[in-house]
């Protein structure tokens, strides 16, 4: 390939990614809040670009995407869900950086959540000012207004039985009386769960384009032991019928659930990698477990159940890099 072929095909690959990165942003406002989603694509893609192509380059195909994204969201009159998309960059670079210090898994986790719920609570309280309302209570109201329309709309259906309305409004009610007690957990879960996809996703890809991964295969993911009594703290308060305790530990246990949620994740890939469970027959259990709401209970109760039985033998377990 001459010098001249070698030029076009790198520059052809610079606005390859520099589209990549624009697209992520404004899919999400084009195509509708059905496509939201793909907003937790973006701290992956600017942890792999970084890693990847170097600090400097990474940078380059973020920022001109960014650009990019701006100009269009102009056009389109799209730019509060470009803002929205903005502050899930910060996640990305602080993965980055914790790799760069070499800095133990569980941290990088915790740094990236803590970066993301940031810069959530950085834009909420600047678009705060001058509403009537914070953007977190407009979050909790249009979430009941959403339940109360689904019951104007059931009500009105004459095919569905008054004892279904019936406990449809019961159970909307309870949900209207938990969901603000339990939203700052449920926002702290989806922050770990970007995180936790990032990473995992992130390391993947890596080790798939340069044969390096930044931090240990997923299947040898292991929380600190000492967390564990979280757990066991957040189920004494939740038992204790007290408040604000109960809703404290409700929380946590959300939160510490989600986490250990992952490593039981972790410990069902590395017996799938031990016994070596063909592709379909994997795809089935995870369709099973993900989709069956008993499925991430297991989890979570496996991962917990790990601190105390070691079920994958870490320490005598040779961490293999060629899978």
């Amino acid at each position: 390939m001459s010098q001249e072929e070698k030029d076009i095909s790198g520059n052809v690959r610079h606005i390859q990614q520099i589209l990549l990165v624009a697209a992520v942003i404004l899919f999400p406002g084009l195509l509708g809040a059905l496509f939201g989603w793909i907003h937790g694509l973006l701290p992956l893609l600017v942890f792999y670009y970084l890693r990847r192509y170097g600090r400097n380059e990474g940078k380059k195909y973020i920022l001109y995407g960014c650009l990019l994204a701006f100009g269009a969201s102009l056009v389109f009159q799209i730019v509060e869900q470009l803002l929205f998309s903005l502050t899930l960059l910060p996640t990305g670079f602080v993965l980055a950086a914790s790799v760069d210090n070499d800095e133990p898994t569980h941290i990088a986790g915790v740094k990236g959540a803590a970066a993301l719920a940031g810069s959530w609570i950085l834009a909420t309280t600047i678009l705060s000012f001058g509403m009537e309302h914070h953007p977190y209570t407009l979050l909790i109201n249009s979430m009941n207004q959403g339940m109360d329309e689904a019951v104007s709309y059931y009500t009105k259906n004459s095919s569905v039985p008054p004892e279904t309305i019936v406990l449809l409004e019961q159970a909307f009610s309870q949900i209207k009386i938990w969901l603000p007690k339990l939203m700052p957990g449920i926002l702290t879960c989806t922050t770990l769960l970007v995180t936790w996809f990032s990473m995992v996703a992130g390391n993947w890809l890596l080790y798939k384009k340069t044969g390096n991964r930044p931090w240990p295969e997923y299947r040898f993911w292991t929380l600190p032991e000492r967390l564990v009594w979280a757990v066991i703290i957040s189920v004494i308060l939740v038992l204790l019928p007290m408040e604000p305790g109960r809703t404290i530990g409700m929380n946590i246990l959300l939160v510490t659930g989600l986490l250990y949620c992952f490593q039981g994740i972790a410990i069902m890939l590395f017996f799938f990698y031990k016994w070596s469970v063909p592709v379909f027959l994997r795809t089935l259990i995870y369709v099973i477990l993900f989709f069956q709401s008993f499925g991430v209970i297991f989890l979570a109760i496996l991962g917990v159940a790990d601190v105390w039985a070691d079920m994958r033998r870490l320490d005598s377990t040779e961490q293999d890099t060629d899978v």
